[in-house]
């Protein structure tokens, strides 16, 4: 069946020996018990239905096995979950209408034998609001009880799909006899004629070359330019990453496992999927809390979003996570930031050079209409945006000027952040304010550049 044509390429029972190893032998890894599944799923094993995968409403919330998928939508998302498909979709998708990206999560799904597939474009209605707005407080529970979250790293939208099929070497063959093929990257195969024949028999062959593993760049992935997968990544327990390279890399708590040939540089991988890593018995210092955060949203404010209000919900179920694991020491979550690191979290600055997308450095005109955050939060300039790094040559300067430690000269009197809406209060705002107590420095902001205005 399906799952036989991609062990072939990608010998997914390797893959599935590892996800059982991890289940049985990582304590870190594991559930205390089965998780209740997403309010929908997609059935992807249902008895005779090899050809569709059926969407399943689970309200009531019983527990089972399931998988998610993270991926790029693309532009056009050709198909969706909205209140007039909700009956079909219930009777049952025809795998042969599903874009790419999607039939491979289904594959990859099924040959590791698990029931069920949480995908979001067809498990929330996506012209419902109030179905929204039930739906998103739940993200940071979906990605993380799931067994696994697939990531289709190497995927530019939807459609591409990203399981490579490999060439047969029959139609190499005739490719090559014909010259119009120099080499065949994917396969590693090239035309080579042997400088000695046998009668009857042609001297051109194929020599495979493929014999180093390919590089693969975390940072240059196709996934890692959208705002949302972001925290998909950083809440799995187990990420099965399908990089453009070709092969499998998975990550869990405990390890990490490689299928085919793809190497990765340890020092550019995915930052975020270590964030919420298990840790020791050791309470987490505050100071290490704030940097992590930090990193995260550096990342955060280079990847795009569709729509910009998105920019809190985008990063929603980390920001839930994070309180609920590390509340106490982080303190409130306010528009981004941290109450508790609140003043260290005022030091960000836009980035250098901007996003080539965005061809301001200033932030937009602020009106009701695309106001996103208040003007304190990096969210507001809709840049990349850096946080200043407490550097020791800094303390050691001011307490050898001042002969006394260096101490802050602002003091946070009171911050209070208003939600959109009660039901997800980590998600977009609606205002908020801050007050400081401090030293006030006047200054005169500069012209812009060709800007005749003074």
């Amino acid at each position: 069946g399906d799952a036989g044509a991609v062990e072939d390429v990608y010998s997914l029972e390797n893959l599935k020996q590892w996800m059982q190893e991890c289940e049985k032998g990582h304590p870190n890894c594991a559930l205390s018990q089965q998780p209740r599944l997403p309010m929908r799923v997609l059935d992807v094993l249902a008895p005779g239905e090899s050809g569709r995968v059926k969407l399943l409403e689970t309200f009531d919330r019983p527990r089972g096995r399931y998988m998610a998928l993270s991926y790029v939508w693309g532009k056009i998302q050709s198909i969706r979950l909205a209140q007039a498909t909700r009956n079909d979709f219930m009777k049952g998708i025809r795998m042969d209408s599903l874009p790419q990206t999607i039939k491979d999560a289904v594959q990859v799904t099924r040959a590791l034998e698990v029931q069920y597939l949480w995908i979001d474009a067809l498990c929330i209605c996506q012209d419902s609001d109030p179905d929204k707005e039930m739906q998103i407080p739940y993200m940071n529970e979906y990605y993380r009880k799931a067994v696994a979250v697939i990531s289709a790293s190497g995927a530019a939208d939807v459609h591409a799909g990203f399981l490579r099929r490999q060439e047969t070497t029959s139609s190499l063959l005739t490719r090559i006899e014909g010259q119009t093929v120099d080499h065949h990257p994917h396969s590693g195969l090239i035309p080579y004629r042997i400088p000695f024949s046998c009668e009857g028999v042609d001297n051109l062959t194929l020599l495979d070359v493929d014999t180093m593993p390919h590089s693969y760049d975390y940072h240059e992935e196709p996934i890692t330019k959208r705002g949302w997968t972001l925290q998909e990544s950083a809440l799995a327990r187990r990420l099965l990453t399908f990089p453009s390279t070709g092969g499998i890399i998975m990550r869990c708590h405990d390890g990490k496992k490689f299928a085919g040939k793809v190497l990765s540089n340890p020092f550019e991988e995915d930052p975020a999927f270590a964030y919420l890593d298990t840790r020791d018995h050791s309470p987490p210092r505050q100071a290490e809390l704030f940097q992590h955060w930090t990193q995260v949203v550096q990342d955060y404010s280079r990847r795009s979003l569709s729509y910009p209000g998105d920019i809190f919900v985008a990063l929603g179920a980390l920001a839930l996570e994070s309180q609920i694991r590390d509340g106490v020491t982080l303190g409130k979550y306010v528009a981004g930031l941290w109450s508790n690191t609140l003043r260290k979290g005022l030091l960000w600055h836009i980035a250098s050079p901007p996003h080539p997308d965005r061809n301001s450095y200033l932030p937009p005109a602020r009106t009701a209409s695309n106001y996103h955050a208040p003007s304190w939060s990096w969210a507001s300039c809709g840049q990349p945006v850096i946080f200043r790094a407490e550097r020791q040559s800094d303390t050691n300067f001011l307490r050898n000027y001042y002969k006394e430690e260096p101490s802050w000269c602002i003091e946070v009197l009171h911050c209070k952040v208003f939600p959109q809406s009660e039901r997800n209060p980590l998600g977009a705002v609606s205002s908020g304010y801050i007050d400081l107590k401090g030293l006030l420095i006047s200054i005169r902001r500069s012209p812009r550049t060709g800007d005749s205005k003074s």
